[in-house]
C-alpha cells in the first residue's frame, strides 16, 4: 500500500536522516530544497493524521520538484488531507484526479478504505471505510466477480455490524450476489427478517441503480472513455 510503503521509507531512513521536530521544520526544510528530508519528516506528519502535512506532502508528489513527480501518492495524501478537514487542498485534488487512470484510483480506494478501518492518518470511520470500499467494489477495474461480490459483501458486514443499518447492508448484500458471491444470499435474506416492506423495496432499487452504475461505468472503459 502506498501510503503504508512510505511509513516504511521513514522508519528505514529516520536513523541516518535529520528528522525535523514539527510541521514549520518540514517547510523550512522544502524552502531550503531538501526535498527527501521534508517527505521523511511530512510522512511522519501525516502518518499521525496532521492534515496540513497531508496536503504539503501531495502538493510537493504533485508538483515533482524537490522529488519525482507521483499522481498516485500525491491523490492518497490531498484526499486524506480532504477527509480530514483541510478543504483547501480540494482544487488540487480536482486537477490530479484527471491524471491518474482507473487502476490507481481503485487502488487508492481500497486503501482509504483500509485506513479507515485501522487509523493513523486518519480516525477510524466506519461510515468512510463503506464509502471508500464500495466505490472499490463498483470500480470497473478488472476484478474477478467473486472477489468484485466478496468486497461488496464486506462493505455490507460493516453496515450491518458496525453502523447497524440493515436496509443499506441488504443493499450491498444485493450487490455481492449479483456480483457472484454466493454466500451473500443467506446475509441477505437474514437482514429481510429486520427491514420494514418499505425499506426492502428502497434497497433494491438502490442495489439496481448501484449495479447499473457498475455497469455503465465498465462500458466506458471497455469503450475506451475513461
Amino acid at each position: 500500500m502506498l501510503f503504508r510503503s512510505l511509513l516504511l521509507l521513514v522508519s528505514v531512513t529516520i536513523l541516518s536522516t535529520p528528522c525535523y521536530a514539527d510541521l514549520m521544520d518540514a517547510r523550512r526544510a522544502i524552502s531550503s530544497g531538501k526535498g527527501q528530508e521534508a517527505i521523511i519528516e511530512l510522512t511522519r506528519l501525516a502518518g499521525n493524521g496532521e492534515r496540513e502535512a497531508q496536503y504539503l506532502l501531495g502538493e510537493l508528489y504533485a508538483e515533482g520538484k524537490l522529488i519525482s513527480q507521483d499522481y498516485s501518492r500525491a491523490m492518497l495524501a490531498l484526499t486524506l488531507a480532504i477527509e480530514n478537514g483541510f478543504t483547501l487542498a480540494v482544487p488540487l485534488q480536482e486537477r490530479i484526479k484527471e491524471k491518474i487512470n482507473l487502476l490507481q484510483l481503485a487502488a487508492l480506494q481500497e486503501e482509504i478504505g483500509a485506513l479507515f478501518q485501522s487509523g493513523g492518518p486518519v480516525k477510524t470511520v466506519p461510515q468512510r471505510t463503506v464509502y471508500w470500499l464500495g466505490e472499490r467494489a463498483l470500480n470497473p477495474i478488472p476484478f474477478t466477480d467473486d472477489e468484485r461480490g466478496e468486497m461488496a459483501r464486506k462493505v455490507g458486514k460493516i453496515h450491518e455490524e458496525k453502523l447497524f443499518s440493515f436496509t443499506a447492508a441488504h443493499t450491498w448484500y444485493t450487490l455481492a450476489e449479483a456480483f457472484g458471491t454466493e454466500r451473500a444470499e443467506k446475509d441477505r435474506l437474514r437482514m429481510e427478517l429486520f427491514i420494514q416492506p418499505k425499506s426492502l423495496t428502497q434497497s433494491k432499487e438502490e442495489a439496481i441503480k448501484q449495479y447499473k452504475r457498475y455497469l455503465k461505468q465498465r462500458h466506458k472503459m471497455v469503450e475506451g472513455k475513461l
